[in-house]
């Protein structure tokens, strides 16, 4: 009978072995460098020696006792005042007073020469105000009402815009025309807003001085948060 030949080694059995190869060295190499490690680690230190602490007790501090101050001596009491008689001096007697008695006084006549003499009394008028004074504390009052009438448009608060607007326009007992934003804030709802505001105020009457007169005013409008 023919004995059976061993299987051939193929090509795929030579990689496996290289492999195995590769491993066997890797662990090996491992396995070196653990020993290495291990023998170049220093050896831990001796433990130190225990220190022994010795605390003394505290020595309580002498008490110290405060001397005794006497008690400062009584004042001796005041001798009571003797008392002193009493002098009533003699008063005089009043001389009763003689008052001469006075003569009626007439009113004299009014004569037609003494009534020549006297001149009527003239009436003190008070002085006129100065215009200028009267228009500057007059153009104030317009102003307040103008702000007071200032309604805040809600798209604007919302944005929280603010600003101020130059309004011109002009004013004639109560009555007001020709409104025009002069200076802008940059924002046209509160242009518009601030020229409702002069239109609807309720202003103030019309002083004496000024009343007839057509007068054009320029006011700020202010724009605030604070505001309504």
């Amino acid at each position: 009978m023919r004995k059976a030949q061993p299987p051939l080694a193929g090509p795929g059995d030579a990689g496996r072995w290289s492999q195995a190869a590769v491993l066997a060295l890797l662990l090996e190499a491992v396995v070196l460098a653990a020993i290495f490690w291990w023998m170049q680690r220093p050896s831990p230190p001796a433990p130190l020696p225990p220190i022994r602490i010795v605390l003394d007790a505290m020595k309580a501090a002498p008490k110290t006792v405060a001397p005794r101050i006497p008690p400062p001596p009584k004042p001796a009491p005041a001798p009571k005042p003797r008392p002193q008689p009493v002098v009533h001096k003699a008063l005089p007697d009043p001389q009763p007073q003689l008052h001469p008695r006075s003569a009626p006084v007439h009113p004299r006549p009014m004569t037609a020469s003494r009534a020549a003499d006297v001149q009527p009394v003239a009436p003190i008028v008070p002085a006129s105000r100065d215009l200028a004074s009267v228009r500057a504390g007059f153009e104030a009052e317009l102003r307040s009402a103008i702000q007071s009438a200032v309604r805040y448009p809600a798209a604007a608060r919302l944005m929280r815009l603010t600003g101020r607007t130059l309004v011109m326009f002009e004013f004639r007992d109560g009555n007001v025309s020709g409104i025009r934003v002069v200076r802008s804030c940059g924002v046209d709802l509160l242009d518009r807003a601030a020229e409702r505001a002069v239109r609807n105020a309720s202003y103030p009457p019309t002083p004496a001085e000024l009343v007839g007169q057509r007068m054009a005013f320029e006011i700020w409008v202010h724009f605030r948060l604070n505001d309504r």
